[in-house]
């Protein structure tokens, strides 16, 4: 009999918006792994732990380089997986622990394929509130309505990919941004649409930084852990 590996989503970065079952789990496990990165916004997933559930939680790190080569990543995806299914042999409950929801876009996805790959564990989803709805919600604006559509894509290399994505939807949430937020904005100003955009970055977070207008951003923003809403075609 093993035990059970959660994924858990916890939300934005914002402690109040975890849900109730994913508290409840948290407080129960016997090891919450969280996945760590010197320059990514996983290290703050043990802030909203502490500041949600108060320390001394049975945290268990797994850092992760900065590192696109899919080799090096799989090394180390597989040596978690090894590390939870320690764990889950032993019938431990084990929570993993991730920012936003952890079907979107979620690191969650890597080690469960991992850890597949080594038997037929227990494994279950939690979710939680994406940085999406909670940057809609901050920013004010809806996401749909009615019969209208939303589109949500990682910026492109070729940003004029976005137009189609445009004329196709009511609204188009732009994610990925990270170093690109200039080129982002040159394009935007190119079609005559920034004005209308909206920005937030590390939304949930005590250093959000939000702006209702692109073309209110202050000089030097950054595009880490931050997304565009952009209006589309009208319906």
């Amino acid at each position: 009999m093993n035990g059970v590996l959660y994924g858990i989503g916890l939300g934005p970065g914002d402690p109040e918006l975890l849900t109730l079952k994913a508290v409840r789990i948290l407080k129960d496990a016997d090891v919450i792994l969280v996945p760590r990165g010197k320059k990514t916004g996983w290290g703050a997933a043990a802030d909203i732990l502490n500041s949600a559930l108060g320390s001394g939680l049975p945290i268990q790190e797994l850092i992760f380089p900065m590192e696109r080569n899919p080799e090096i990543l799989e090394a180390h995806w597989n040596n978690a997986a090894a590390a939870a299914a320690e764990e889950l042999d032993r019938e431990k409950t084990v929570a993993f622990v991730t920012l936003g929801d952890v079907a979107f876009y979620s690191t969650f996805s890597y080690l469960a394929r991992a850890l597949e790959k080594l038997g037929n564990y227990r494994i279950e989803r939690i979710p939680g509130i994406s940085s999406v709805q909670h940057g809609a919600a901050r920013l004010n604006r809806e996401l749909a309505l009615g019969g209208s559509s939303v589109g949500i894509y990682p910026l492109p290399e070729n940003l004029e990919r976005l137009d189609s994505a445009l004329a196709e939807h009511e609204t188009v949430v732009v994610m990925k941004i990270g170093e690109r937020l200039g080129e982002l904005r040159d394009f935007l100003q190119s079609r005559n649409i920034e004005k209308s955009a909206g920005f937030i970055r590390k939304a949930g977070f005590p250093d959000e930084l939000m702006a209702l207008s692109m073309e209110n951003l202050p000089e030097g923003a950054e595009g880490y852990l931050s997304l565009a809403i952009l209006e589309g075609k009208t319906i």
